[in-house]
């Protein structure tokens, strides 16, 4: 299916359906696009993302928050907002939203001026701290044409002294002053939509932080891990899914790692190993010693970082993992007992896909000499032995053209991120 056909399909059902309002870039398909994706604040969020997913298909990831729920296919991303909320501080009324959108030359129910304005302001500067240069001029538009309805939709969430000061900075023309005032802005829309509904925003807070942390015992977006033998193509690999599976289509953002998180400890590297076996190995205890940092920094950096990054529907894809030391101990200096590297390597947080890019020990030594023939030979019967020995591994030709590669890569990813979104929404009622 064409890219263009669900985003046909996309725009047909908004212009049928009611109980919604367009909250920011209302050129649908041009936004989508560009990379942007489609906000909609929602009246009945369970009824519209059974209708969406009826028109639309499953989507191949699936996040809900206490504020949001993300639907991402490959052709783009849609949110559905059943209220406009801080930390279970609302900012702005949902009724008032939906009572005054109208239909715009598209059919779109599209919210109006200064309530674009005051979400595409606050939302990037209360959430995240920063101003969104693409909607200086949506922002200075209000503050001129519409002032005193600004004025007043900002005054509901930060006060009559923010609201005017804000509406000024506008009006000169330099929204972005507004980034100096994060900490106060945050603190008096929360206590304000306190001091309004007290018990809903405490509710509200409570809820939000339990969906904080489901999305971290069950993320959304998947981590991956490629292993292989030097030569195998890893690099280009990964350079490729980040251009490709980026953007919203279907993850937020694609980050690379090499094979450990470097949270405890960083690596000295600074470019494409040269000589992997040139260094002697370490003594026992000190490898010992070495093995338990290695956990160390797998754990916490795993509990710290990468957890979150997964959280936020970002795809992680690893450049070899723990598990590469089984294989090829001699790489990481590690001169002590192997079951004890397998042993302690339980406790490692696993990916949930593991990548094995084999090849011909002849090609890959021709690509790259470093290492002798014969050990090339029996490292890649070691990937082969240990890739038989878990569940979540899947082995690809490494030997054909960069782009047949990535292909089946991609096709593996995206065949379990369906089926780990299925059992997700089904989790959630939202498929039968």
């Amino acid at each position: 299916m064409k890219f263009t056909e669900p985003v046909e399909q996309l725009c047909a059902l908004l212009r049928e359906t009611d109980g919604y309002a367009l909250l920011r870039n209302p050129d649908v398909a041009a936004n989508l696009a560009r990379g942007g994706d489609v906000d909609l604040l929602v009246d009945d969020p369970r009824s519209f993302s059974r209708r969406l997913l009826e028109e639309l298909g499953p989507p191949l990831m699936h996040m809900e928050r206490s504020y949001v729920q993300g639907f991402f296919w490959r052709w783009g991303h849609v949110d559905l907002l059943p209220t406009l909320e801080w930390h279970g501080a609302v900012y702005l009324p949902s009724e008032e939203v939906l009572g005054s959108a109208f239909r715009n030359s598209e059919e779109f129910l599209e919210a109006s001026l200064p309530h674009q304005a005051v979400v595409c302001w606050l939302s990037s500067l209360i959430w995240g701290g920063f101003f969104k240069e693409r909607y200086r001029e949506l922002i200075i538009r209000a503050a001129h044409e519409c002032e005193d309805r600004l004025f007043r939709s900002l005054e509901y969430a930060v006060g009559p002294f923010w609201a005017r000061r804000l509406v000024e900075v506008a009006q000169a023309g330099r929204p972005e002053v507004s980034v100096t005032w994060v900490r106060p802005l945050r603190r008096i829309l929360w206590w304000r939509a306190f001091l309004r509904s007290p018990w809903a925003t405490l509710s509200g807070l409570v809820r939000f932080w339990v969906s904080e942390v489901k999305l971290r015992i069950w993320p959304p977006a998947p981590w991956v891990a490629v292993l292989g033998l030097d030569g195998s193509g890893k690099s280009s690999l990964l350079n490729a899914l980040k251009e490709r599976l980026g953007h919203g289509r279907p993850f937020v953002d694609v980050r690379v790692g090499h094979w450990r998180p470097g949270r405890i400890m960083g690596s000295k590297a600074t470019g494409p190993v040269v000589d992997p076996h040139g260094k002697p190995l370490r003594g026992s205890l000190a490898s010992l010693a070495k093995l338990g940092l290695f956990i160390m920094d797998w754990t916490i950096g795993y509990c710290f970082d990468l957890v979150h990054l997964r959280a936020k529907g970002m795809l992680l894809v690893f450049d070899r993992h723990f598990v590469d030391l089984w294989v090829d101990p001699m790489r990481y200096r590690y001169g002590g007992p192997l079951w004890v590297a397998r042993l302690v390597g339980v406790l490692v947080p696993k990916p949930d896909l593991f990548i094995f890019l084999d090849l011909p020990a002849e090609v890959a030594h021709a690509r790259k000499q470093e290492v002798l023939l014969e050990e090339v030979r029996r490292l890649r019967k070691r990937y082969l032995e240990l890739a038989r020995s878990l569940p979540n591994a899947h082995v690809v030709d490494a030997s054909r053209p960069l782009e047949e590669v990535v292909a089946d890569v991609e096709e593996v990813i995206l065949r379990h991120m369906a089926a780990r979104t299925e059992k997700r929404m089904r989790r959630l009622g939202l498929v039968g």
